[in-house]
This record gives C-alpha cells, structure tokens and sequence, in this order.
C-alpha cells in the first residue's frame, strides 16, 4: 500500500541562531540594587540568566568543570566583598535547553577612604560549542560533489584533452568543483554564526534548467556505477526562473538524488518536471519530482527518518553506507526556503518525493516563448 505524507515549511518557529551578547550592569551596595545600563543586560535577567543571588536560588549556573555555583562564587559578590576586579565563567542552561557560556568581568568603585561604593560589570553570554549536528549536515552535502570529483579525475586523465569528451567530463569537473566551493563558503558563514548570525537565506532569481541539468550531470555517473537506469523529463521547467536560494535549494535536491540513488539497488531513478492544476486547469505548482524503485518507507517510520541519524528499517537493512543525515537535512532545507515537500512510498517498493514550488515564486525568462 502506497502511504503518503508531506513537510511543510515556514510552518514552524525556527530558533534563532544564537549569537555573542553583552549586558553592562551596576551594582549600588550600599542601597543594594541593581541597575541595568543597556537593553541587553534587560534581556537577560527577563530570560533567567543569574546575576544575583536570589537569581540564583531560581536558576543554577555550573563551573566550566560542572561544579555547582556558590553564591560567594558570584563575580558581583566577590568584587564587593574582596574589593579587587573578578573574572569568572561559567555555563548556564536556557529554558529552551541550550547551553551558554557566560563570562564575568566585575570591577568594584571605591573613593580614597577604601569603602566600595558600588560594583560596575559586563556580562557576556554566547553559545557554549558549535551547532555540530548542522555542522555535521553540511559536511555531509560536501560528500556528493567530492566523489563526484575522484571519480571523474581518471577518466579525465585519460582522456585527450581536445576530445569532446574531455570538455563533457571537465564541465562537470568544474560543476562539481563549484558547488564543493558555494557549501564550503556556507560551512564558513555557519562556522562564524556566533559572533555574525548565521548565513542568511538569500533569494535571488536564477534559470532553474541550468541547475537542474547540472544536477544531473554530477550524480549521472553515480547511477551508472549501481547500473541504475537514469530517466530525466525537465521540459516543463524550460525557459523557467525560480525565486530562491541557489545554494540551499540546490543542496535540497542533490539530497534528494543522492538518496534515491544510494537505496535503489535496481531498476531506476526518475527526476521530472511537471505542473499541478486545479479543476478549472490552472497551475497551481510546478513539481520537481525525484522517484526510485528502491526499498521504500515504512509506515512507522515516516517521521523518525527526518531525523539526523535515523535511516528507518528500510535502509537499516540494506547495504548502503547511508549516514542518515539526507532527510534531516531535506526536512531543515524544506523548512528553510519555505517550501512544500511530499512524499509518496510503499516499503519495499519504491519512494517518490515531491517539491512544489509556487507559481509566485515562477516567472519566464526575458525573451522566452
């Protein structure tokens, strides 16, 4: 029995991308009060992150060795009480459950007679160690377009270098090369997030032909290797410009490629263009759709395979050297850019996945019939 079921994007709140924040506080002893001397330092008491010690009776903080912290620990304590600038860390849990590395600089204000007055500090919070599952999803993506590359390097090689066949092959070459390069730069951008935001989703116009025969052409040799038969049908997509991320967006369907590819054993994959109409014959959204005759999905496990390192019953039991990080990264991608992914499967059988892609998001190209 053919099940099926569908990922939507935009439809959930995506956390933000956490970055390095500062809040500047004073601390008055003798009318034992804090102030607040920026919005920052605001936002992170309304967010539970302790300053004080009725803070911490609320929310706990850890050593960097995960020892307890002490109220006499405090840096706005222990700059009052020993009247010496402190510096300290620490790491705090947020109510959504992320980690933070919080880091103290307090320094007490004291005239000529020696009483300390008050205690001024800059508190500094930021995330505690990389998003290393999305990390380990893009390093993942680098893998498609590398292989690529060993396995056209020898045919290459040996190849005339003014043979039509040496440019066929040294046009995916540099295809592959490119996008190693455009996932590289966005591994960089994610790298840098905590201190930049992140790398933005960036839309832009592009032909959608010219992406789709390149993707292609990269994983045509794959399916050659299995002895996979490879069908195409992108005419629908002719003279086509697509509103959208060019490298996300081309990530999404390599992902999807890749896996049609790796749990088909035999029979074929069929990547294919085509409109959805409604009842009066308007197109409502073009589908990139990527169909195989592989080992399908199973009922129980249609949600569980959209999350990193699950590769469902289906590709537990076959010999591919799946990561199970391809949907995840599909389902996050999905998300991203907005779009609407689903999916068609039988275990056993075979699975088809179905971008659409809004005509408002569509225009012709200038001068197109």
């Amino acid at each position: 029995m053919v099940t099926f079921f569908s990922r939507r994007g935009g439809t959930r709140l995506r956390k933000p991308t956490p970055s390095i924040r500062v809040g500047h506080v004073y601390l008055d002893v003798r009318r034992r009060t804090l102030y607040c001397l920026n919005e920052t330092a605001r936002q992170l008491i309304h967010e539970g992150v302790p300053l004080t010690r009725d803070d911490l009776q609320r929310r706990s903080l850890r050593t960097l060795e995960g020892e307890p912290v002490r109220m006499a620990d405090l840096p706005l304590m222990r700059a009052w009480r020993e009247r010496v600038p402190q510096e300290a860390s620490f790491l705090f849990t947020n109510s959504d459950g992320m980690e933070r590395h919080l880091t103290w600089n307090a320094a007490p204000l004291a005239p000529p007679d020696g009483n300390v007055q008050g205690v001024v500090a800059s508190l500094t919070i930021a995330p505690f160690d990389p998003d290393w599952q999305h990390l380990a999803g893009l390093a993942h993506d680098l893998r498609t377009p590398l292989q690529a590359l060993r396995l056209l390097m020898p045919l290459l090689e040996n190849t005339p270098l003014l043979h039509p066949e040496a440019r066929a092959l040294l046009e995916r070459l540099r295809a592959s090369a490119d996008r190693a390069l455009l996932i590289g730069m966005d591994l960089l951008e994610w790298a840098r997030g905590p201190t930049l935001g992140g790398r933005h989703v960036t839309h832009t116009w592009f032909a959608l032909t010219p992406l789709l025969t390149a993707l292609v052409g990269e994983h045509l040799i794959h399916a050659q290797r299995k002895a996979i038969t490879f069908v195409t049908d992108l005419n629908a997509a002719e003279g086509l410009e697509i509103r959208a991320d060019r490298v996300r967006f081309g990530r999404l369907l390599s992902n999807l490629i890749t896996n049609a590819i790796r749990y088909t054993s035999q029979g074929e994959v069929r990547i294919r263009a085509s409109w959805r109409r409604d009842d009066l014959g308007q197109n409502t959204a073009l589908i990139l759709s990527v169909e195989d005759t592989g080992c399908g999905i199973s009922p129980e496990d249609q949600e569980s395979i959209f999350q990193p390192f699950e590769r469902g019953k289906a590709g537990r039991e076959s010999d591919s050297d799946g990561s199970g990080l391809g949907l995840a990264i599909v389902d996050r991608l999905v998300e991203e850019l907005g779009l609407t992914l689903e999916v068609f499967s039988e275990y056993g059988r075979g699975s088809k996945f179905e971008v659409l892609l809004s005509p408002d998001n569509l225009r012709s190209l200038v001068g197109s019939s």
